[in-house]
């Protein structure tokens, strides 16, 4: 048996490969990964720091829950005071305009609990005198560290000054709650204010602390780490109600988005952001099978398209064609007469013209006479316009005698 040559086994090859590329993009319409683009610790994620398993468990605890997209200044025109808004760890903290749109509700009766996000935990509210900014040194060191277990213990005799700056801490945080009075806490930064009730201290540094403002409440918090999917593993699911409890009416929460999605950096991520995931896709799927297409060829090779030379008797037609579609006969007998006077070489022999003339008149039987006369009324006509087609056929027609009679051993009687 034959075996196929090499070109076609690469070329069999290569469509398994695009076939495969192919059949990998069609499940992303039900699957796609998680890139890390976007904010990895909101309530949509279901990754360690997400806050997937404690928003369900709101939806579980209080009689309403809903995600809010839309921007803080256009929501709070609809938000009852009884409600309870919760801005857990967000990627950029409210503007000025927003602080001032939500401080307006908070003082009409709205309750409000926002917690530092531990990578950039440094944010204030300068109406009400609160800040959160990150530990110092000897604050890291002085924070009584949680132990639980062989591995705790040993990181225990560790220097807290030889870890970085701002990473985080596990310590063993003090709470106002009485179910969860003490608990793990996970921070580097801390809350200041002279005024709120402290609701939950590590060592010397207050972690959570609640103010009233106007006729409602506000929360703030040093840390998100306790509302995480990793933290209701661990058993932190008590301690992080409590906290939410504490912001007041627990009724109807609203859990804030909106500020994931306009602080996390959209240059690859507006790709593959759910809205547009699938024409994403689709896109691929279409750039995928065009090269596809242009790399491989399909079915049998194409009969070439290229028309045969034409010959000389077809452009001499096509010339005459297009000389009298624009009516200008005229030039082509000029052009004849000119080309036929060049090969007679007239103007060498000026004066002489018979030397030219008589071998011509002797191979037609003519009177060289009228042949010189007919070659001055040619020249002359060649430059008139008052000549039909009728007379310039019959004139091309003896020059082309004379141009043949010249031609010594061509001429035929």
């Amino acid at each position: 048996m034959k075996q196929p040559s090499r070109k076609k086994r690469e070329r069999r090859n290569a469509g398994w490969i695009w076939l495969f590329f192919l059949c990998a993009l069609l499940p992303l319409h039900l699957w796609f990964p998680d890139f890390g683009t976007g904010a990895l610790d909101d309530s949509y994620s279901s990754s360690a720091s997400g806050k997937k398993v404690f928003y369900l468990l709101l939806e579980q605890e209080t009689f309403g829950a809903e995600r809010n997209r839309i921007p803080l200044t256009v929501l709070n025109q609809s938000l009852d005071n009884e409600d309870l808004m919760c801005l857990l760890g967000p990627a950029r903290y409210p503007s000025p305009l927003e602080w001032a749109s939500l401080l307006a509700w908070v003082e009409e009766g709205g309750h409000l609990i926002i917690s530092a996000n531990h990578e950039h935990p440094e944010f204030e509210i300068e109406s009400l005198g609160i800040s959160v900014t990150y530990l110092d040194e000897t604050e890291r060191v002085n924070i009584p560290r949680a132990e639980s277990g062989k591995e705790k213990k040993n990181e225990s005799r560790i220097s807290f000054s030889a870890k970085k700056p701002h990473s985080l801490l596990d310590g063993q945080a003090t709470t106002v709650f009485p179910d969860a009075s003490s608990i793990v806490w996970e921070t580097n930064a801390r809350v200041e204010s002279k005024t709120g009730q402290v609701l939950i201290s590590l060592g010397e540094t207050k972690q959570a602390i609640r103010l009233e403002h106007g006729s409602g409440e506000i929360v703030v918090a040093a840390s998100s780490r306790i509302f995480s999917n990793q933290s209701m593993i661990d058993g932190g699911s008590v301690p992080a109600y409590r906290l939410i409890e504490s912001a007041g009416a627990t009724d109807y929460v609203i859990v804030d988005e909106s500020l994931n999605a306009s602080g996390t950096s959209k240059v690859v991520a507006l790709l593959i952001d759910p809205t547009f995931r699938p024409l994403t896709i689709q896109l691929l799927i279409t750039l995928l099978v065009f090269g596809w297409w242009r790399s491989t060829r399909f079915g049998p090779i194409l009969s070439s398209h290229i028309l045969p030379r034409h010959n000389i008797v077809s452009h001499t037609d096509n010339v005459g064609n297009l000389h009298y579609k624009n009516g200008n006969g005229r030039a082509l007998l000029y052009a004849y007469v000119k080309q036929l006077f060049t090969e007679l070489h007239l103007r060498h022999f000026r004066g002489e013209e018979h030397r030219v003339i008589n071998p011509i008149a002797r191979r037609l039987q003519e009177d060289p006479q009228q042949i010189k006369a007919f070659l001055k009324q040619a020249a002359k006509l060649s430059k008139t316009k008052k000549i039909n087609r009728q007379q310039m056929g019959d004139l091309i027609r003896k020059l082309s005698k004379i141009r043949q009679a010249a031609q010594p051993g061509h001429y035929q009687d």
